[in-house]
C-alpha cells in the first residue's frame, strides 16, 4: 500500500466523521477502490485527489444507505401490530434479500454499481451516468443486463 497520504486522509475523514475508526475504514476502502482501478501501465495522475474523491464517495454512499435504512425503520415503527408483517413474510423477505445480495456479488462491478445507484438509491439514469462518468446509453445497458440477471429472483 502506498502510505504517503494515509495519515492525511485518516485525519481528514476523522474530522469529517467524528470517528477515527470509521475514518480508517473509509481510507482503507478508498485505497482498495483506487488501486483496483489503477495499474502500472495506467498510473493515476493525482493519487491524493483520487483517494480523497473515493473516500468522499464512500462516505456519501454510506450516508445514503443509512438514510434509506432509517426511512424503512421509521415506516415499520409507524405500523400497528396488525399491520406489521408476519414472521413468515419477514423470513421470506430476508431470504430474497440474501439471494439478491448473492446475485449482486457475482455481477460485474460496473453493472452492480449502476444497478445499486438506479434501483436501490433511486438515481435517474442521467444522475448515475454523471456520478459514474459513463454515457447514458451505457447506464441503460447496465440496468437492463442487471435486471435480466435478477429476473429469476422475482419468480422464486
Amino acid at each position: 500500500m502506498d502510505a504517503r497520504h494515509y495519515s492525511e486522509l485518516v485525519n481528514f475523514f476523522a474530522r469529517f466523521l467524528n470517528d477515527r475508526e470509521a475514518a480508517r475504514e473509509v481510507v482503507q476502502e478508498s485505497y482498495a477502490r483506487v488501486f483496483a482501478g489503477v495499474s502500472p501501465a495506467r498510473p493515476a495522475r493525482n493519487l491524493r485527489a483520487l483517494l480523497f474523491r473515493a473516500g468522499k464517495n464512500i462516505v456519501i454512499d454510506g450516508a445514503r444507505r443509512r438514510q434509506a435504512e432509517q426511512v424503512m425503520l421509521d415506516t415499520l415503527t409507524m405500523m400497528t401490530a396488525r399491520e406489521a408483517p408476519s414472521t413468515e413474510y419477514l423470513v421470506q423477505v430476508r431470504q430474497q434479500l440474501q439471494a439478491l445480495l448473492s446475485r449482486l456479488g457475482v455481477m460485474p462491478r460496473k453493472r452492480r454499481e449502476v444497478f445499486v445507484l438506479v434501483r436501490i438509491y433511486g438515481f435517474s439514469h442521467q444522475e448515475a451516468a454523471s456520478h459514474l462518468g459513463l454515457s447514458l446509453a451505457s447506464i441503460e445497458k447496465h440496468v437492463v443486463r442487471a435486471v435480466m440477471d435478477c429476473l429469476d429472483l422475482a419468480n422464486a
